[in-house]
């Protein structure tokens, strides 16, 4: 993934945060369709605000999840970050 420092990642303007008190879970919501996110991938894209960098939203969430490796979340957060970047979810 290109995820050098000056990338600001944010949602596309055709994908949106959506709580689904049905599934009692956060869904991104995109033209006809839609994904479930678990909470780590929900705490991801709410901090999508095209202001963080990559290493701000991990230190973010490193805050957040106490006691989770940086590394590791480095890891999570470009991997997950890279699945919505090619569905066109985030810029």
């Amino acid at each position: 993934m290109d995820a050098d420092a000056t990338w600001r990642p944010r949602l596309a303007s055709r994908a949106r945060l959506k709580f689904d008190s049905v599934a009692n879970q956060e869904m991104l919501l995109f033209p006809e369709a839609a994904l479930l996110l678990n909470e780590t991938g929900a705490a991801i894209v709410r901090l999508c605000d095209g202001v963080r960098s990559i290493d701000q939203i991990v230190d973010d969430l490193t805050g957040k999840f106490a006691g989770a490796d940086r590394d590791t979340l480095r890891l999570e957060v470009e991997k997950f970050l890279a699945s919505i970047r090619m569905r066109g979810l985030v810029q």
